[in-house]
Formats: structure tokens, C-alpha cells, sequence
């Protein structure tokens, strides 16, 4: 019996404290001021009935939507865009395209929305993008279903513990889950890779099981729990005066892909970058060609005129220059 009882503090242990990183900071330059502009909540990269691969609806898109409180939905079904005849309150069609030669192979996978154009899957080789490298065209430097299969041999360890704790406490388990989008290893690819696109997040999200009965509506996995896991906020310095407007502002914008419910602010002022959290409990990176840097603490300023990836975790223990439990706070790139 304290065999049993050992092992299970050990695993809860672990998983409390998932995962570790090492790193030596500095405390960061408290930020006094914000630029003037708007912030916008928003969601891409979903399916709906009318994908082939995907059971959700339109209503239920509109119901979550509402629900975790965003401005803006852009729905990319394969190759179609039916789902425009639903769309209100903020509900946009787009479209995802795989692009392939005459031979049939895949150069890319492409999402499209007016005058938005996506990069989708750029680090998945089955997606890799072999064409130009249009710099209008923004990059899906999160998707979110990538993210979380990426860590699939550490979901699996976890797999009995996060379900128990779904069925008590839904927000708790998705929390947890947070914690599998590995923002380093993303931006080290952003980097490494030489891209040079504009980013957001998008989620690849897929009704896979649809149970609707009278008073029942099931869906799995439900477009609620991947709005509350991950959104973008968008940082602009005019208002959009409506759902047409809004791909064109993205273009114009710069997004933070962001993994709670509280905006992070990242702007450049001529030659300083400078970063501005909700949260105190903060590690913050700065990443690019030639340099990083690393902060402790609710803001950030540091001189830098080129492209760099700024990202931050949140902790929940620190010994020493040992931080534990990191939650993925935000990520962006600044131009």
C-alpha cells in the first residue's frame, strides 16, 4: 500500500509541477505607458458540417462564440465557403485550400479569407509550404491541434489524471492542457527557419462526435474548450467598423496569440520594444536572429530594430533559477 500511495504523490507531483525550464533572467524595466488603439478577440482555423472531416454546426459556433465572449469567428471549411449563409454577429467564411502540383503532391496548405491569406501547418512536413514566401501572408505559428499531438507521449501519461479532472472542474483540465504548447520550440522554429510573415494562432478545430437528442447536446471535441484554450487578440490602431473589415485589419494589425482571457500588449516604439502583462508570475523571451533575452515580471523594454519572436510563460513555482508548472501565457512577433 505505500508502494501505491508513493507512486500516485510522485504522479500527481509531476504533474503539478510540468514542465521545468532553467533559465537566468533579469528583472524587466516597469512599463508606465500603452499606445492608444483597439483590441480584438478572435478565433480561425475551424470546420463545421460542411468539411468533410467535421460534425459541428453553425449555431454551435455561434453559441460558443458568445459564450467565451469574442468579436470575431473566421470559419475555414476544406474548399468551400456554404458556411456563409449562417454567418452573423461577427461570423466570417473562409476558405482552406491544399495546394498541390500536377503530380498530386502537397506544396502547402493555404487558409483564405478575402484579403487574409494563411500560412497553415508550416512546421508539419505533411504541409510543409514549398512555394514563395509571400511576406503578406501571415504564418499559423500555433495550431493548436498540432501543438497538443506534438506532446502526445506526455498526454498519454497524464491521459487518466486530466480526464478525471475534466469531469470535475472543465476549466482546471483545459488549464493543464495549455501546458503541452511548447511556445520555445515554435519560436526557435520561426527563427531557425528564416520566416518572415506576420503570425497568429489557429486552432484545426473538428467536431469528431455529435450527440444531439432532446435536451443533449454533446459535441467532441467541443469548439467551447478550444475558444477557452487558446484565442488571438488583435492590437490596432483604428476601430473595425464591421465583420468585412476585419481580415484587412488583421493584415494591417499585429496579433498575439494569447492562452488565457486577458490581453497581453507588445508594441514598438521606433527602435525599443516594449511588453506589457497581466500577470506579475511571468517569464518573458525575446527571440531573434542573433540574440535572446530573458525577463522576469509583469513588463519588458529593450532596444532592437529587427524582427523578433516575444513569448512569456507563466509559473507556479521558482527555486532558485528553476522555474516549475509553466503555463504558455502569449506569443507574437514584432516587426
Amino acid at each position: 500500500m505505500i508502494w501505491l500511495v508513493s507512486f500516485l504523490a510522485l504522479y500527481l507531483l509531476m504533474f503539478t509541477l510540468y514542465p521545468v525550464m532553467y533559465v537566468r533572467t533579469r528583472r524587466g524595466v516597469p512599463v508606465l505607458h500603452v499606445p492608444e488603439g483597439f483590441v480584438y478577440s478572435y478565433q480561425i482555423h475551424l470546420h463545421t458540417q460542411f468539411s468533410y472531416d467535421s460534425l459541428g454546426k453553425p449555431e454551435d459556433v455561434k453559441r460558443a462564440k458568445e459564450e467565451e465572449d469574442l468579436d470575431f469567428v473566421i470559419i475555414t471549411d476544406h474548399d468551400n465557403d456554404h458556411v456563409k449563409a449562417f454567418c452573423t454577429d461577427g461570423m466570417l467564411a473562409g476558405v482552406e485550400r491544399k495546394i498541390t502540383d500536377q503530380e498530386g503532391r502537397i506544396l502547402g496548405d493555404l487558409l483564405e479569407c478575402g484579403p487574409l491569406k494563411v500560412i497553415a501547418h508550416p512546421f508539419k512536413e505533411k504541409y510543409r509550404w514549398r512555394l514563395e514566401r509571400d511576406k503578406s501572408y501571415l504564418l499559423e505559428l500555433v495550431n493548436l491541434k498540432d501543438a497538443l499531438l506534438e506532446k502526445k507521449k506526455t498526454l498519454f501519461v497524464f491521459f487518466p489524471i486530466i480526464i478525471l479532472l475534466y469531469m470535475l472542474n472543465r476549466k482546471l483540465a483545459l488549464n493543464w492542457l495549455r501546458r503541452l504548447v511548447d511556445l520555445k520550440t515554435l519560436a526557435e522554429r520561426y527563427v531557425s527557419q528564416g520566416w518572415e510573415n506576420k503570425v497568429l494562432g489557429g486552432l484545426d478545430h473538428h467536431v469528431k462526435l455529435y450527440i444531439r437528442e432532446v435536451g443533449i447536446r454533446f459535441l467532441f471535441p467541443s469548439y467551447k474548450d478550444s475558444f477557452y484554450m487558446m484565442r488571438n487578440y488583435l492590437f490596432i490602431p483604428f476601430r473595425v467598423q464591421n465583420a468585412e473589415d476585419f481580415p484587412k485589419a488583421i493584415n494591417e494589425g499585429i496579433t498575439i496569440i494569447s492562452f488565457c482571457g486577458k490581453p497581453s500588449l507588445v508594441w514598438r516604439e521606433d527602435n525599443r520594444v516594449f511588453v506589457s502583462l497581466p500577470y506579475d508570475d511571468a517569464l518573458i523571451f525575446v527571440e531573434g536572429t542573433s540574440f535572446k533575452e530573458f525577463f522576469e515580471g509583469s513588463s519588458a523594454e529593450l532596444s532592437y530594430t529587427g524582427r523578433c519572436v516575444v513569448y512569456a510563460y507563466r509559473y507556479t513555482l521558482k527555486i532558485w533559477r528553476l522555474y516549475f508548472g509553466l503555463k504558455p501565457l502569449f506569443v507574437t512577433v514584432v516587426e
